[in-house]
């Protein structure tokens, strides 16, 4: 019978270790895994989409220029009190940011000391976002750029994808029209390209 208890207990054993074996694989691969599951680029396409898609263009640019309008009357001789970025300046704390622009979580709301406002959607000197012009807004220099791509007048898109990818405009269309990217799986191959 020693024989047998033995047997028992060399199997219990056996099947405990592979037990924590399976555990600790189990839990390593779990930890091993991403916290976010999101990519990097991903978010930033899922903050585009919210920009060119679910965002209210119209509102946007009404609570832009009414950002503008009680914001600071000389801009070129404001000071402004904390960092400054390449854009502009961050919107003074007596101005109240609209509800539209706090859903769309940007990076900053600057003023820029040109006369416009600047949606900056992510962090750093390249980026995308939102330029809202005053009415009648007149460009201070001859090499001035809007912006890459004219949403409605007086607001624009602007986008550091468009100087990498000369055929960016299309995955913009795409998201403006359907709210998401256009991936080479969802091309419709039906279509004759003549």
């Amino acid at each position: 019978m020693k024989t047998r208890k033995a047997g028992d207990s060399t199997t219990i054993l056996v099947m405990a270790a592979i037990a924590l074996i399976v555990a600790f694989v189990l839990v390593r691969h779990r930890l091993s895994a991403p916290v976010f599951p999101d990519s990097a680029e991903n978010l930033e396409q899922q903050r585009r989409v919210q920009l060119l898609y679910h965002t209210d263009h119209e509102v946007l640019l009404k609570v832009g220029r009414e950002i503008l309008r009680q914001g600071p009357k000389d801009l070129k001789n404001y000071r402004y009190f904390g960092p400054m970025h390449i854009n502009g300046f961050p919107v003074p704390r007596g101005v109240r940011i609209p509800k539209v622009i706090h859903k769309l979580r940007p990076y900053a709301t600057l003023i820029n000391f040109n006369g416009y406002v600047v949606v900056q959607m992510e962090q750093g000197v390249v980026g995308f976002g939102a330029k809202i012009y005053p009415e009648g807004f007149k460009e201070p220099h001859s090499d001035f750029e809007y912006g890459n791509r004219e949403l409605l007048p007086g607001l624009w898109y602007f986008d550091y994808q468009y100087s990498d990818n000369p055929e960016y405009d299309r995955k913009v269309d795409a998201i403006i029209q359907r709210g998401r990217w256009e991936e080479p799986n969802h091309i419709d191959l039906t279509k004759s390209s003549n």
